[in-house]
């Protein structure tokens, strides 16, 4: 069993959201959300401070945090530089339950040192916008990030034919003991959103305003297809919910 802070991964599907420093509060709290993914990258601002008191505000929603300052190679849509990086993330992983870093960065090491000082869960990312890597290739990265350190290997590659979506599939099913997030990326591989978790991909991730990965769909969207397909994640949903309007 791992667990994100209190959440726990694997038995039901478990939706992640990546917001930035713009939306409120208020707006969140009541959107049913499982995991918050705070992506730095997204921020106006980029000061160590400055991100703290950000998270500060988002702990208050009472969801799991995962910090990520995502690589612009990789879906960041700022350059930040790594020793920036390292500033916010040593200021602000204490307030977090997990750190997302890419396999490629060069500070993985130094996060990855700082979340195990905190006892912070770690997931390594992998991204690829352009195509599928070779079953060879897939299995050398997960093979990479499990002895970086990694809790959790977080694997988003874009499929350009169903054939890669499939291949996606099986190493899912085929690696699924070893605490992974796949995601197929793009119009064909969107459907990975709603089917891998039966398969064994720990999270899924979908948007409130605006997709931060290729082929998510909106929170509501992918929520409702869960229900449908996932009959304990609908029992789940009529539990939490309820709690939440009497909050």
């Amino acid at each position: 069993m791992i667990k994100i802070g209190k959440t726990e991964l694997g038995k039901i599907p478990k939706i992640a959201i990546a917001i930035a420093d713009r939306e409120d509060n208020k707006l969140i709290k009541p959107a049913f959300v499982d995991i918050l993914e705070i992506r730095v990258d997204q921020f106006k601002k980029a000061d160590p401070i400055y991100v703290r008191n950000v998270i500060e505000t988002r702990r208050k929603i009472g969801v799991p945090l995962i910090l990520t300052v995502r690589n612009k190679e990789e879906g960041g849509q700022k350059d930040i530089s790594n020793e920036l990086k390292l500033s916010i993330f040593k200021e602000c992983i204490p307030l977090v339950d997990a750190v997302d870093i890419e396999l490629r960065s060069p500070i993985l090491s130094e996060v990855i040192k700082i979340a195990r000082k905190n006892k912070k869960l770690v997931i390594v990312s992998w991204h690829n916008f352009k195509m599928t890597p070779n079953d060879k290739m897939l299995k050398d990265i997960l093979n990479k990030a499990k002895r970086s350190g990694a809790n959790l290997v977080k694997i988003a590659v874009k499929a350009n034919k169903v054939e890669d979506l499939n291949r996606l599939m099986r190493f899912t099913i085929e690696n699924k003991s070893k605490n992974i997030i796949t995601i197929s990326l793009g119009e064909i591989g969107s459907i990975s959103r709603l089917t891998f978790p039966g398969l064994g991909s720990l999270i899924t991730y979908a948007y409130i305003n605006r997709p931060s990965g290729l082929g998510q769909r909106t929170l509501d969207e992918l929520r409702e297809h869960l229900r449908v397909y996932y009959p304990k994640y609908n029992q789940y949903y009529i539990i939490k919910s309820r709690t939440i309007e009497y909050a």
